[in-house]
C-alpha cells in the first residue's frame, strides 16, 4: 500500500485555484444578472415608451375625431338655426291663416303645406340631435315623417341656397332688413294711435314685416335690423315700451343688446323678448342672467308670442296697481331690475326726507336723481304708472293715509306735516288719490271701527 503525502504549500495551491475558480464563476454570474437585469430594464421602458406613443396617439386620434365632431356638431347647429328663420316665415303666416275664414278646400291645401312645413322643421331640429346620437337626421325624422306624409307623394326640391357670410349671418338680408327699417319709418309704419309701442330687432327683413303686419293693429311697431340701429332706435325714441329681438344678429346681437338694455337706467324698466333658433338651455340661461323677460325658441307660433307680449303687459299693470294700492310697497315688488329697484328706492327715500317740504318739486326729485324731466318722467311713467308730480303726492297722500288711520293727528296737523301751507290743497290732492276727502275718510274710519260699516 502506498501512501500520498500532500505537503502543505500544495495544499494551499489547490484550494487556491479553487477560491479562484469560484470566483470566476460568480463574477461572470453577477455579470450575466447585470447584463439580463440592463436588458430587461431596457425592455421594459422600450415597451412602457412604446405604450405611452400608442396612448398618445390614440388620444391624438380620439381629440382630432372629437374635434371633427365638434366642428360637424357647429356647422349643423348653425345650418339649422339658419333655416329656422326662414321656416318660421313659412309656418307663422300659415298658422295665421289656418285660424281664418277659408273656403274648405283652400284650407285643405293651407293645412297640406302647413303639415309638410313642420314636417321639414322636425328635420331641421334634428340635424344636430341626429349627429350626437351617431344616427342620420332622416333616421331620426322617420317615424314623424311617416305620420306627417300620408297624403304627399310628390317630394318637393331643394331651393338653391345664396353663399353666407364668415359671421355666419346673411349680410344681404340684413341689408334689406335696414332698408326695410328705413322704408317703414318713410312709409309711417309707426301708427300713433296706439298707446303701446314695441321694437322689433331682426336682420330678417321679412320677419320684421311679418311681425309689424301682425301686431300693427294693437300697438305702435317699429323695426330695426341689427343690435346697433336697436340702441339708435331706443336713443331716439323715448315711447319704446317693449323689445322683441332675435339673438343671432351682425354687428350686435341680441345678447349683447339685452345687456345694454338691462344695464342703462334710461332703458333698463324696457321688457325683452329674446327670439333664437339655439335651442340649449346654457343659452336660455345666459338670455335670462342678463335680465331678459322671456325667451322663444324659433320658429313660434306667432300667437305665442301675442300671448307672451300680453302677459308682459298685465305683469307691468299689476306692478303699478301695487304702487297705487299699497301704502308700504317694497321697490322690489314693482321692478324688474336691480337698476330700477335701486332707482325707485333712492325715489322713495328722496319723496321721504322732502316730505315736509314746502319747496320739495320735480326739478329737485330730478336733480337728486341725476336725472333731466323727460327722462325722469319717462321712468316713473313706466314703472308706476305714474308722473314725477303725481308720485311726489302719491307718496305724501300714503302718508296722509296712515296719519288719519292712526287717529292722532288733526287735519290741519297732517297739512303742514306733509309740506301743504293750506289744508285745502291736502283735501284737493286726496279727493284726487282716493276719490273721498281726508274728513270723509276719517268719518268711514270711525264708523268702520264701530262696526257699522267696513271700508
Amino acid at each position: 500500500m502506498g501512501i500520498l503525502i500532500i505537503t502543505g504549500n500544495a495544499a494551499s495551491g489547490i484550494v487556491g485555484e479553487s477560491v479562484l475558480h469560484i470566483s470566476v464563476w460568480a463574477a461572470l454570474f453577477c455579470v450575466m444578472l447585470i447584463i439580463f437585469g440592463m436588458y430587461f430594464v431596457c425592455r421594459l421602458i422600450i415597451r412602457r415608451d412604446h405604450k405611452k406613443v400608442e396612448e398618445q396617439e390614440r388620444e391624438l386620434k380620439r381629440k382630432h375625431a372629437e374635434e371633427l365632431n365638434d366642428t360637424k356638431q357647429q356647422t349643423l347647429a348653425r345650418v339649422s338655426r339658419e333655416l329656422q328663420a326662414p321656416i318660421t316665415m313659412i309656418i307663422a303666416p300659415l298658422q295665421q291663416m289656418v285660424n281664418e275664414p277659408l273656403p274648405d278646400d283652400v284650407r285643405a291645401r293651407v293645412q297640406i303645406v302647413l303639415r309638410n312645413a313642420q314636417v321639414m322643421l322636425h328635420q331641421i331640429n334634428m340635424l344636430p340631435v341626429g349627429m350626437k346620437a351617431n344616427i342620420t337626421p332622416m333616421d331620426a325624422a322617420m317615424p314623424q315623417m311617416a305620420m306627417e306624409l300620408k297624403s304627399i307623394s310628390t317630394p318637393v326640391p331643394p331651393t338653391p341656397t345664396e353663399p353666407e357670410s364668415p359671421s355666419g349671418v346673411d349680410d344681404n338680408n340684413a341689408a334689406k332688413a335696414a332698408a326695410m327699417a328705413e322704408e317703414a319709418q318713410a312709409e309711417g309704419w309707426e301708427e300713433v294711435n296706439h298707446p303701446f309701442t314695441m321694437l322689433v330687432v331682426d336682420d330678417s327683413a321679412d320677419m320684421c314685416r311679418f311681425v309689424h303686419d301682425y301686431f300693427r293693429g294693437e300697438y305702435n311697431v317699429i323695426t330695426a335690423s341689427d343690435g346697433e340701429q336697436a340702441l339708435k332706435q331706443l336713443q331716439d325714441n323715448d315711447n319704446i315700451d317693449l323689445v322683441v329681438s332675435d339673438v343671432t344678429m351682425p354687428k350686435m346681437d341680441g345678447l349683447e343688446l339685452c345687456r345694454y338694455v338691462k344695464t342703462n337706467l334710461r332703458w333698463s324698466h324696457i321688457p325683452v323678448i329674446l327670439l333664437t333658433g339655439r335651442t340649449s338651455e346654457e343659452m336660455e340661461m345666459e338670455g335670462l342672467k342678463l335680465g331678459a323677460d322671456d325667451y322663444i325658441t324659433k320658429p313660434f307660433n306667432v300667437e305665442m308670442l301675442r300671448l307672451r307680449v300680453k302677459k308682459l303687459i298685465e305683469k307691468k299693470e299689476n306692478r303699478q296697481k301695487q304702487f297705487r294700492e299699497k301704502i308700504d310697497v317694497a321697490p322690489s315688488e314693482i321692478t324688474i331690475t336691480s337698476v330700477d329697484e335701486e332707482f325707485i328706492q333712492k325715489a322713495l327715500r328722496i319723496c321721504e326726507e322732502h316730505i315736509s317740504d314746502t319747496e320739495f318739486s320735480v326739478e329737485v326729485l330730478g336733480q337728486e336723481l341725476s336725472l333731466s324731466r323727460t327722462y325722469l318722467y319717462k321712468k316713473l311713467i313706466n314703472i308706476t304708472g305714474k308722473g314725477p308730480a303725481e308720485f311726489i303726492r302719491t307718496i305724501r297722500m300714503k302718508r296722509a293715509k296712515q296719519y288719519l288711520e292712526s287717529g292722532q293727528m288733526q287735519i290741519i296737523e297732517i297739512s303742514a306735516a306733509l309740506g301743504y301751507n293750506n289744508p285745502k290743497r291736502l283735501t284737493e290732492n286726496f279727493k284726487t288719490e282716493y276719490g273721498i276727502s281726508p274728513s270723509e275718510y276719517l268719518k268711514k274710519i270711525r264708523q268702520e271701527r264701530s262696526g257699522k260699516i267696513k271700508i
